[in-house]
């Protein structure tokens, strides 16, 4: 049961209940997802902590559709940041890993080619000393 904030208090923050009871279950549902508090508080849980955030007047009902910025948590954030890292780094070796056996195939294009070339001249050199 919720004692603090009072339901008038979350009530006053929105046109109708309904809307009230939305906005505390989306805000709770964004600090589920990692969103960092915007009031200093102990909460027992993460609905309380989003009524006290209604309450307080730090999270508002915004008429029509909009695309809401969830503040995250530090961890969160690294979380994020490391995962993208990893991920150009697989990238940077996938095409690392490309460019390598690109130039092995090259380099053997190359080799067999000389190669040709050399049995070529030998050919050459042999004909050239049946001729004499």
């Amino acid at each position: 049961m919720l004692v603090e904030p009072s339901i008038e208090k979350i009530k006053k923050q929105a046109n109708c209940p309904f809307e009230a009871a939305i906005l505390v279950s989306q805000r709770a549902r964004q600090l589920t997802d990692g969103a960092q508090p915007m009031v200093p508080d102990k909460a027992a849980n993460n609905v309380s902590l989003a009524c006290r955030e209604v309450a307080d007047g730090k999270v508002v009902a915004v008429p029509g559709v909009v695309e809401p910025v969830i503040p995250i948590t530090r961890e969160e954030k690294l979380r994020r940041e490391e995962e993208k890292r990893k991920k150009e780094q697989q990238a940077e070796e996938e095409r690392a890993s490309k460019i390598s056996s690109n130039l092995d195939s090259l380099l053997n294009t190359i080799s067999a080619q000389e190669a040709d070339d050399a049995a070529l001249e030998m050919a050459d050199d042999a004909e050239d000393d049946d001729e004499e």
